[in-house]
């Protein structure tokens, strides 16, 4: 009886150890995981004038800047941080187009899709 109790404890040992390590094949749906989803295409707003676009994260066209990574890296329970404002070819006439996490902006709904 005490050897198949024992015999019993080392099976499961034995399956845990098994199952605890990692193969290739989990690297690869890991890494699957973090890869970047596609860029969406542009869709112009109101702060694209003239032929000058405002390309937002994660569209085709966008050049992230250390705003991005620091938009990238908050989570949930701080909130972010926003910057001064910094006028671009939008700013006319004294009207200002503020950009995401910059002081003045107010979110819309696709900010929030962001």
């Amino acid at each position: 009886m005490k050897k198949a109790i024992l015999f019993v404890i080392l099976l499961a040992i034995f399956s845990v150890a098994v199952n605890a390590q990692s193969s290739k094949t989990d690297k690869s749906k890991q890494t699957a995981k973090t890869e970047q989803a596609p860029l969406k295409d542009h869709v112009c707003t109101a702060a694209c004038s003239n032929g000058n676009h405002v390309y937002a994260h994660g569209e085709k066209g966008h050049v992230c800047t250390a705003a991005c990574t620091q938009t990238q890296a908050k989570t949930t329970d701080k909130p972010m941080a926003l910057k001064d404002h910094v006028c671009t070819s939008a700013c006319k006439d004294g009207n200002h187009v503020y950009a995401h996490g910059e002081k003045g902006h107010v979110c819309t709904d696709a900010c929030k899709k962001m």
